[in-house]
């Protein structure tokens, strides 16, 4: 079932139709509010207020084609309030990033490269101040579109596009100093394998895989 007719179930009160929006959007909502609050035991609090207050107030959504970035920003501001509240004491956790990887012999070097891949992209993540780590991973993480992730935030389109650029290149300078070499040529390139690629300084390819 498509999500405008899981939305309007909602509205009528089916909480199966809401069992299944939960679903489909709880690990995207989970790793949203951890990549900006740090913690995952925080970001599933954040994720479990975000859906009651979802719930909640999901009659008085008018459109439902929005919800979800109707969502998004009842997500954000949640988050946005914990990471403030707790600004200075919270330290990035990591999430079971190998998990659903495989360790057969032949992609061992990939999996353990694509570990250490997103470690270092979420700690540079980290470092960004709330705005524009918070446009970064609705972005880049979420897939939202510029326009969208200007609706969630509640600014105009080119404030998402300056926090896009400048978070981009703070970050090319980030996984740079920690001997990657990033490959952002533009906003719409996601961050991932793909655009971000591992050249350890000195060694060869896979010399250095031991220190993980």
């Amino acid at each position: 079932m498509d999500e405008i007719s899981l939305v309007k179930r909602c509205q009528q009160g089916d909480l199966d139709a809401f069992k299944i929006l939960v679903e489909r959007l709880g690990i995207k909502a989970l790793r949203t509010a951890y990549l900006i609050v740090g913690r995952k035991d925080i970001a599933e609090d954040v994720v479990q207020e975000a859906f009651i207050q979802c719930h909640r107030e999901i009659k008085r959504l008018r459109s439902p084609e929005t919800f979800e970035t109707w969502f998004y920003r009842i997500l954000v501001r949640l988050s946005w309030r914990i990471a403030s509240k707790e600004k200075g004491r919270l330290s990035l956790e990591p999430l079971d990033n190998a998990k659903g990887m495989s360790t057969s012999n032949a992609d061992v070097t990939d999996t353990v490269e694509t570990i250490e891949m997103q470690r270092a992209v979420q700690q540079a993540v980290r470092r960004l101040s709330t705005p524009l780590k918070t446009t970064i991973v609705l972005r880049y993480f979420n897939g939202l579109s510029v326009k969208e992730i200007a609706q969630v935030l509640n600014c105009r389109v080119g404030t998402v596009k300056s926090r896009l650029h400048n978070a981009a290149r703070q970050l090319a300078v980030e996984l740079k100093q920690n001997g990657w070499e990033p490959s952002l040529g533009g906003e719409e390139q996601p961050l991932d394998k793909q655009n971000i690629e591992r050249k350890r300084k000195g060694c060869e390819a896979g010399a250095e895989t031991g220190a993980v």
